[in-house]
């Protein structure tokens, strides 16, 4: 039997791991990461689209998911979460 690899979902050269209605984005391995929790949802032509996410830039030394909040904040949609934390986190990365 081959040994396959599963391929993550990359934004930004950065992985996105989803685990249930939170994902978590960034590379495990940094001091870092982005956590996005989807609180609310809505059907847009059958497909569900994020509403109400918040966002946290948190400590990766831990658990994932477990680490201390450094910043936090909520945004309408995915994408204007993931953006504004994309920045938060390469600001965080880049200060050490």
């Amino acid at each position: 039997m081959q040994n396959k690899k599963k391929k993550l979902l990359m934004y930004k050269d950065k992985p996105l791991i989803r685990v249930g209605n939170t994902i978590f984005y960034g590379d495990l391995g940094e001091k870092y990461i982005l956590q996005l929790d989807i609180i609310e949802t809505k059907n847009v032509k059958d497909i569900e689209s994020a509403t109400k996410v918040v966002l946290k830039l948190v400590d990766n030394s831990g658990e994932l998911g477990s680490g201390q909040v450094f910043r936090q904040s909520e945004r309408e949609d995915l994408y204007s979460a993931l953006d504004i934390g994309e920045w938060w986190l390469q600001n965080a990365l880049s200060q050490g």
